[in-house]
């Protein structure tokens, strides 16, 4: 894996609604993956949820994640790496305004809705990047 430099992800994914798979530890051990929107601001990653969200007790349990942003379908692209999460109770609402603008736009719908009358209780979760591997398997994948 290549070291965090200052454009976090490379520009391999073209989709910028794709949300991010946040890997983490479960108390009793096992992992699991949740995916959640994003933004990158300033090599960092910031995602939004309630604060009741489990997600929210096992990062402050245990901080170390993992993450991925890629494609679904050929060519596979995308960015994967590992970090340390941090909760700002502070900051949800406004991540969570960022992101409904990056995902939903300015179109009002029931999603906006909902969201705009639940994000006094949004958190922040901030994940500083230890290190990135960007990856594009487009040139071996060119026939598929």
């Amino acid at each position: 894996m290549q070291q965090l430099n200052e454009q976090l992800f490379s520009n391999v994914v073209d989709d910028s609604k794709i949300p991010i798979r946040i890997a983490y530890i479960k108390p009793d051990g096992t992992p699991n993956i949740i995916s959640l929107w994003y933004e990158q601001i300033d090599g960092k990653i910031y995602c939004a949820t309630q604060k009741t969200a489990k997600i929210v007790s096992y990062l402050e349990q245990n901080p170390n994640c993992g993450f991925e942003i890629a494609t679904d379908k050929p060519p596979y692209k995308g960015s994967r790496g590992n970090g340390v999460a941090k909760i700002i109770e502070s900051d949800g609402e406004k991540i969570l305004l960022l992101l409904m603008k990056k995902y939903l736009g300015d179109k009002p719908s029931t999603l906006s809705r909902y969201l705009k009358n639940n994000m006094k209780s949004e958190v922040a979760i901030e994940i500083t990047p230890k290190k990135v591997f960007n990856y594009d398997y487009s040139k071996r994948m060119k026939d598929v």
